[in-house]
């Protein structure tokens, strides 16, 4: 069997191991390669590199899809030093990268990573302004919530603008539907939330609503599953794939909560077709820095932003805003309003942090500089 990185479960070798020997070359349009990356992978492919996606990440340590199969991956050095002041620069689950194969073993150097044609990601919890990818070139974002105690709209609102900054489209999934005893209450509230996304009713357990999920993944199309723990994400990938691929453990029954099942994100290809990618359930969801996703996620605002008398309105005090006038007159929720405050003052925040985390790297830089100019003095 392949040396498989630090971290996997014997569950997941043996899953890993059964993947390879099925699909012993793979065609890399079924994993969403097509004429643009083929162009932009020119110069890569006169340096002798083939492409790759990479499928698991575990720090330096990845295992990439090429037409070859699956390979154990590291990152070369000269990546690692260029991103060492960001970690957003070394490659995440689903990126396409250039790799150089190590003649005679199941392994490959990742020398490069190409564009990433679009990015979900959220701020670090407990590092300041700090950016933590979860997945690139993705197409369908699910959200996924449970219709139990746990359910939050709150956290789903955060999810919405995280999915509509990404560039991928989202679709709000509405998980364990057996469990609740007013499913038409759950679903208002969430269509509430949900701007323009899509919102669909499954149950993991019975199967009900998951035809149509799998509906939305088409081959060669990449779909992310995001949530809090226990809700339900590895479930409904494992009723898409046919058999239990994903470990899953029962929430606690006093409050909803779930455990880590998923410890790391995993790129999983589907038998019918079609990418999906598991990620660990969040206690916390932060959002990243947003502009156009916080207009997406609340298009109410944006509708009504045209008609207010400044153009820099901040719908907070100025006079003639078309916002307030719609919330003195019960046309718009104060729930919403409310999140949509929230929301601005979180990103006004992770800005100010950005600006002085940018200004910190330009104090280290420049000090490096001295320092080397002095020893060559």
């Amino acid at each position: 069997m392949p040396e498989v990185q630090k971290g996997h479960t014997i569950r997941n070798l043996l899953r890993c191991y059964k993947w390879s020997k099925q699909h012993p070359t793979m065609e890399l349009t079924k994993l969403g390669w097509n004429a643009e990356l083929n162009q932009q992978f020119a110069p890569q492919h006169a340096k002798g590199l083939v492409p790759a996606r990479v499928a698991v990440e575990d720090k330096h340590f990845f295992r990439v899809w090429t037409t070859d199969g699956e390979l154990l991956a590291q990152v070369s050095g000269k990546c690692i030093h260029e991103a060492r002041w960001s970690n957003s620069k070394l490659p995440k689950v689903g990126d396409w990268v250039a790799v150089k194969l190590v003649p005679n073993e199941e392994k490959a150097v990742i020398q490069a990573i190409l564009p990433r044609r679009t990015q979900l990601s959220r701020k670090m919890t407990g590092h300041g302004a700090t950016e933590q990818i979860l997945a690139t070139n993705i197409d369908t974002a699910f959200l996924v919530t449970a219709a139990d105690m746990s359910f939050d709209t709150a956290v789903l609102e955060q999810m919405l603008v995280v999915a509509h900054e990404s560039g991928a489209r989202p679709v709000v999934v509405l998980n364990k539907i057996d469990l609740c005893e007013d499913l038409a209450g759950k679903l208002a509230a969430v269509t509430g939330v949900a701007g323009g996304a899509s919102v669909l009713a499954a149950c993991a357990l019975t199967g009900r609503g998951v035809k149509k999920l799998s509906e939305l993944i088409k081959p060669g199309h990449t779909a992310v599953f995001i949530g809090t723990s226990g809700v339900g994400k590895s479930s409904l990938i494992n009723r898409l794939y046919g058999e239990d691929i994903q470990a899953t453990v029962e929430v606690r029954t006093n409050d909803a909560k779930g455990r880590h099942t998923t410890s790391w994100r995993e790129m999983i290809f589907l038998p019918q077709g079609g990418v999906v990618i598991d990620t660990p359930g969040m206690r916390e969801f932060h959002i990243w820095i947003a502009s156009e996703g916080s207009k997406q996620a609340f298009p109410e605002v944006e509708a009504l932003s045209p008609r207010c008398h400044f153009r820099d309105c901040t719908h907070t005090k100025e006079n003639r805003c078309a916002v307030l006038e719609a919330l003195a007159a019960g046309t718009f929720p104060r729930e919403r309003y409310d999140s949509f405050l929230k929301l601005q003052l979180e990103i006004r925040y992770l800005r100010e942090a950005e600006k002085r985390a940018a200004w910190q790297d330009r104090k280290k830089s420049a000090r490096g500089a001295h320092r080397a100019c002095r020893k060559k003095d």
